[in-house]
């Protein structure tokens, strides 16, 4: 039976983490909305952007994500029985609008911010190691549900800003997580932008690497900007031009 240090020692550990987690959703948030005024004031006296609008949200249902696939004509098949979930990324989703069709709506960016790994810390307190966290796992469902959604499209426009001590390249012990990423990116490179499909043609399949910033240091609000910003002016671009 846990003794009752033990009990203060996780409890604080979990406040820590809500903590944490609430900065990093304010920090990618604050990223968010600095895109958003970059897009406005970029496009606002362009005339391809005449008739279009921005929309933010926190999450996206599933019945969305399946209609966007359904728009783009190739598939018919779908299991609706969980339509109603939804997905919620911390970044939350940016979608370019129609004034003149309320069914239009096409994703511009995706935003993600994964914390994992406190060791260094706990070492430093005089404590165990823990085991490896389960950030990354989470994150593969809402990017298979997104990867899906974008199928038919040329663009995946998403990103994950991941950090915290099991994202140490330094650290040996860290390869098997950075083993996974690369998997869940089909073997692409982390810390490297990608928005464009690649390495198909008419014959094969393309493949659909994404956004996927990992390191041990937290990442910056500017720095987080200035990644969103490639990633939703490229999207926009590849809608209205």
């Amino acid at each position: 039976m846990a003794s009752s240090d033990d009990l203060r020692k996780n409890k604080n550990q979990h406040k820590a983490k809500d903590v944490n987690s609430k900065s990093d959703d304010k920090n990618i948030g604050i990223a968010m909305n600095r895109t958003i005024e970059y897009l406005i004031n970029r496009f606002k006296n362009i005339q391809n952007f005449d008739g279009y609008y921005f929309e933010f949200g926190k999450s996206l249902s599933l019945k969305i994500m399946m209609d966007n696939i359904r728009n783009g004509g190739i598939r018919k098949q779908f299991d609706t029985n969980w339509e109603e979930n939804t997905i919620m990324p911390d970044g939350g989703f940016l979608i370019l609008k129609k004034k003149d069709d309320e069914n239009y709506q096409k994703l511009l960016l995706a935003a993600e911010v994964k914390r994992q790994g406190i060791n260094d810390k706990r070492l430093a307190e005089g404590l165990t190691k823990q085991a490896r966290g389960n950030a990354i796992e989470r994150l593969g469902k809402n990017l298979i549900g997104i990867k899906a959604m974008m199928n038919h499209e040329d663009i995946t426009p998403f990103v994950c800003f991941g950090h915290g001590d099991d994202f140490n390249q330094d650290d040996i012990t860290t390869k098997n997580v950075f083993s996974k990423l690369s998997t869940m990116n089909e073997f692409y490179y982390l810390n490297k932008t990608y928005i464009f499909k690649l390495d198909g043609n008419s014959e094969h399949n393309k493949f659909a690497p994404v956004s996927m910033y990992f390191r041990k240091d937290e990442w910056s609000i500017d720095e987080m900007f200035e990644i969103m910003k490639e990633i939703a002016e490229t999207s926009l671009r590849y809608y209205i031009f």
